[in-house]
């Protein structure tokens, strides 16, 4: 538990002590936002690489789906084998998973124009209420 005294508004504490803090937390942000891309372009790129896992039989998956679905076995990275595993969950009616899955996929393809939020418009009540004043 923090010491009460310990505690001291923002709007008590010197410019300077605001000016300290902002800074400190303007340069952890910073830090962050750069892990996070560098993880974003991590991932990117490992999805990106060929598929060359195998089953626990020892078969090369990239093959056997190729043979299965009839995808083009240059095709299938990482991202598309991942696809075709939650495709397979979602399909698959012995799942525990199977409607978490199906509404992964239907998340990933759903429309551009349904997920940006940014074409809607946004109402802003901020003027005072007349029951207020009372």
């Amino acid at each position: 538990m923090a010491n009460e005294q310990n505690l001291i508004p923002w709007n008590k504490r010197t410019e300077s002590e605001q000016r300290e803090y902002a800074s400190q937390g303007g340069k952890k942000s910073g830090e962050v936002r750069r892990q996070r891309k560098a993880m974003k372009e991590q991932m990117e790129m490992l999805l990106s690489l060929p598929c060359n896992i195998q089953d626990r039989d020892g078969n090369d998956v990239a093959e056997t789906l190729s043979t299965l679905l009839g995808i083009d076995k240059d095709k299938i990275d990482n991202q598309m084998a991942m696809i075709i595993s939650l495709w397979k969950t979602a399909t698959n009616s012995n799942s525990s998973q199977q409607v978490q899955a199906f509404r992964e996929i239907r998340e990933i393809v759903k429309d551009e124009e349904s997920v940006n939020d940014d074409n809607r418009v946004q109402i802003i009540n901020d003027l005072p209420r007349d029951d207020e004043d009372d």
